[in-house]
């Protein structure tokens, strides 16, 4: 009866096949039913294992995914422990999942345990969950136990599983990263060196790279206010530099930020800030208002720098006024004109140098200076000396004839001289006849009773003379005192003198 039933379970005909443990008499009649394949050992010795094998789920090699391999002894002894195992092989190069081993056995046999443990064991039916099998994998399914009653086990197995149709799908990440380098500070006068980098650090390649750079206010290259740089694809963990040079007429802070756009949709922004300083140089002159000819003077210029920057390669030009000599000066005298060099001159700081002239002639002179540093515009400044002779008016007077008798004339001569260097203005003489004599006539000048007032010389230059006459006749005895008196813008005050005459 249990033949029967043995061939009656190796011969269904299914989707799922069945290993059983008919194995020896399909061994004994050369091939399996329904396609199911043995392998022939040679008969075996006590508890040697033979073994079947089955494809699912075509039933052979090939169209099928799975082949399950079942070894078990032939004979066993009763009451001794035994194992069986069944090997899962995936023959495909794909993965297969839901994969399940089912194992049923007659009632004869007692199991004492299992590697893996099954999932569910009910009704002598053990059933195994070995999920999901990668490409070209295998499994071994072993179950111990053992039959206290002499007799047949029979344990038949199948297997199912869940062909997947698997692709990957990669997913990447865009991203990108803009950094942006300039100086912290600057000279105006320096050209201020711009570095960006770009790098894509994400996993995928960026197509469509565009940098936007958009310059400050004070802030220009290439006489442009804003920059656009074509990058064109990155690779993932590519990156590139832009370099390129900006010229800043303004100081202060200028902040200068970049966009970075791509066709991915990702963008990134960056800023870098540069302080641009400048050295402001300003120049004053000192020179005394009026000087005499032939002595000396000093002329002093002082340089400051009212910028935040030192003022390198300082220098101050003075230019020497002709009619002028400069007899000294802590700077280079040559052609006419003293060069001082200044050095570096620091925030706030200042230079004070000087030099000394002399004049042989009388005029007002210009003193012009110039200073410029390598980074600082160029600062002028002015003054003036005025230069003077000195006026030495001489006043000499005379009778003739003296003495005089009553009746008679006599004649008064006045010259008056500038013996000095300068000129004098507003010179005039005025004369008192002595009472013992009356005026009678004069030359330009007006009788008043005693009195003889010359015209006002407006000016009377150096070494110049002018000479006046009076005649006067003597009407009572006596030694008259005739008063003459000078005046001049020059004189600080009026000068008098006398000239005795005697009438008898």
């Amino acid at each position: 009866m249990k033949s029967t039933f043995n061939q009656i379970i190796c011969g269904i005909t299914a989707s799922v096949l069945l290993l059983s443990g008919c194995a020896q008499q399909m061994q004994q009649q050369g091939k399996y039913k329904n396609k199911t394949k043995t392998v022939a050992t040679p008969a075996p010795a006590a508890a040697k294992p033979s073994g079947v094998f089955a494809y699912y789920p075509s039933g052979k090699a090939e169209g099928s995914g799975l082949l399950v391999e079942k070894t078990a002894p032939s004979e066993v002894i009763a009451g001794q422990p035994f194992e069986y195992n069944y090997k899962v092989s995936n023959l495909t190069d794909a993965t297969l999942e839901n994969v399940q081993v089912t194992d049923r056995v007659t009632s004869n046999f007692a199991a004492t345990d299992s590697t893996p443990k099954a999932a569910n064991v009910a009704g002598g039916i053990g059933t195994w969950n070995l999920g999901t099998m990668g490409p070209k994998s295998s499994q071994t399914i072993t179950v111990k136990g053992a039959s206290a009653e002499e007799g047949l086990v029979t344990t038949c197995g199948w297997a199912t599983y869940t062909p997947v149709a698997c692709q990957d799908i990669r997913v990447t990440k865009a991203n990108i990263a803009l950094t942006k380098s300039e100086p912290s500070d600057e000279l105006i006068c320096d050209p201020i060196p711009v570095v960006i980098s770009v790098k894509n650090t994400g996993s995928t390649a960026l197509t469509g790279v565009q940098i936007a750079d958009t310059l400050p206010a004070g802030m220009t290259s290439g006489g442009k206010d804003s920059l656009n740089f074509d990058v064109g694809t990155l690779a993932p963990g590519e990156s590139k530099d832009i370099k390129y040079s900006a010229a800043a007429s303004a100081t202060g802070k200028l902040v200068n930020t970049a966009k970075v756009t791509t066709a991915q949709g990702v963008s990134a922004e960056a800023s870098a800030t540069t302080t641009v300083h400048q050295p402001v140089l300003a120049v004053t002159c000192t020179a005394p208002e009026q000087q005499f000819m032939g002595r000396k003077f000093d002329v002093c210029y002082t340089v400051s720098n009212t910028g935040d920057a030192a003022a390198a390669a300082s220098t101050l030009t003075v230019n020497v006024p002709a009619g002028l000599t400069a007899t000294s000066a802590n700077g280079t005298i040559k052609d006419n004109t003293i060069t001082y060099d200044l050095g570096s001159i620091d925030p706030a700081g200042s230079q004070k140098v000087c030099a000394t002239f002399v004049s042989a002639a009388a005029g007002t002179f210009q003193f012009a200076g110039s200073t410029k540093g390598a980074c600082a515009a160029v600062a002028t400044t002015s003054c003036q000396t005025k230069v003077v002779g000195i006026s030495a008016i001489l006043l000499e007077k005379a009778d003739d004839p003296d003495p005089v008798a009553v009746g008679d004339t006599t004649t008064y001569t006045v010259k008056v001289t500038n013996q000095g260097s300068a000129d004098d203005s507003n010179v005039q003489v005025v004369v008192t006849i002595a009472p013992e004599l009356v005026p009678v006539s004069s030359s330009n000048g007006t009788i008043d009773g005693q009195t003889v007032t010359f015209a006002v010389v407006p000016t009377l230059a150096s070494k110049a003379a002018v000479t006046y006459t009076i005649v006067a006749k003597g009407v009572k005895a006596g030694d008259g005192h005739t008063k003459f008196t000078l005046s001049s813008d020059v004189l600080k005050s009026p000068i008098s003198a006398e000239e005795s005459t005697t009438v008898y």
